[in-house]
């Protein structure tokens, strides 16, 4: 009999290789883009200015729009948005837009720790904390958890029945190293990218992510 974290691990694989890999595929090249293709770059260098001139607002906007706005609509096309999808959607927008000036928040400290160059000692530093500190530590943890009190009916007394075994041993856990899979390649291209640029792409890549973790942590029935 098949564990049920491999077995977790095995369909979420199957579902989410083919998104998974054309989304790597457009995370690299975006790099290559920035670097190599005039239109790409400036398309960027616009996000780029926009991010310094708005600040925190953009951070909040684009992790409500990308993390929150798109992966609800492309559940509910798909006819599993849910009974309560206004007050589900207006949830994800306000969590990932916060979520979203937390990562930027991260990034402007990995750039105070480390440094803001692209150098590669600079760029897998970054990447080790990110990997290995904050993103199990923390980032999925939280997920995991805001995850649950949502489909608890945002009520904390019927949330901690749901912080079972399975949580903990299966959907936890498989959360955890679905992020790995998903963010390992791209954070390296997004700490080669300039700080401004981080975030945008960052976003970029949250919309699949979040589509990802619904699958991970869903119960199984």
């Amino acid at each position: 009999m098949t564990h049920p974290l491999l077995a977790r691990l095995r369909d979420a694989a199957r579902q989410n290789a083919i998104p998974g890999a054309v989304l790597q595929t457009l995370t690299l090249l975006l790099l290559l883009g920035y670097d190599r293709w005039t239109p790409a770059h400036d398309v960027l260098e616009h996000l780029l200015r926009l991010k310094l001139s708005w600040g925190a607002a953009y951070s909040f906007l684009a992790g409500a729009l990308f993390a929150g706005l798109l992966p609800r609509l492309v559940l509910r096309l798909k006819g599993a948005g849910g009974q309560h999808f206004a007050v589900e959607l207006a949830f994800a927008m306000a969590f990932w837009g916060w979520r979203s000036v937390e990562v930027d928040l991260f990034y402007r400290l990995q750039a105070h720790w480390f440094g803001a160059a692209a150098d590669w000692n600079v760029v897998l530093a970054k990447t080790a904390v990110d990997q290995l500190l904050y993103s199990p530590l923390w980032a999925v943890s939280e997920i995991a958890l805001a995850f649950e009190w949502k489909e608890a009916g945002f009520s904390w007394r019927r949330m901690r029945p749901r912080l079972d075994r399975d949580f903990f041993a299966t959907r936890l856990p498989a959360a955890m190293l679905g992020n790995a899979m998903v963010w390992l390649p791209a954070v390296v291209a997004i700490y080669l990218l300039p700080g401004a640029l981080q975030l945008p792409v960052s976003n970029l890549v949250g919309s699949f992510w979040v589509l990802l973790m619904i699958v991970l942590l869903k119960r199984a029935d």
